[in-house]
């Protein structure tokens, strides 16, 4: 990764635009910009054994409501461009994730927009947050780890 703004992003989904997720202007529509963000969240909630199905799809009793979501658009992209939408914990609380992204047109490595997400853990069956599992620092660090430079 060569585009400093970047700094500190590890984890990445890769996408191409279909026409269908552009707008009448011919570029990236701003919802797609948001379903790409939740398509890389629910990959990386998987890869740490947080998403809200186990393997077998069956449902489980901790899942995660996304609870606000900001998006900051820098640049256009167009159809068939490939990007690569990164993901990054900035801050863990007791019940809370703070994500940040990144979605980056691949060939340019130009950042089209950059977005905070928080989501809550919540137990399914009660309806109220609870406590994130303890090792979840420790399991994010591990998980990233596999999206180093030089392990791609």
């Amino acid at each position: 990764m060569t585009n400093p703004e970047l700094a500190g992003f590890r984890f990445y989904s890769p996408t191409k635009v279909r026409f269908c997720e552009t707008d009448a202007n011919g570029h990236l529509s701003h919802v797609s910009s948001v379903i790409y963000m939740e398509q890389a969240r629910c990959e990386y909630m998987n890869g740490l054994g947080l998403f809200f199905a186990d393997t077998a799809g069956e449902a489980v009793d901790k899942t995660f409501f996304l609870v606000s979501q900001s998006v900051e658009y820098k640049s256009q992209a167009h159809f068939n461009d490939t990007l690569d939408i990164y993901m990054k914990v900035h801050r863990l609380g007791r019940s809370s994730i703070e994500t940040h992204y990144a979605i980056v047109q691949r060939d340019t490595q130009q950042v089209v927009s950059f977005a905070t997400s928080t989501g809550v853990y919540i137990d399914a069956h009660t309806q109220k947050s609870t406590p994130l599992p303890l090792d979840l620092a420790s399991r994010i660090e591990l998980f990233e780890a596999a999206f180093e430079p030089n392990n791609r």
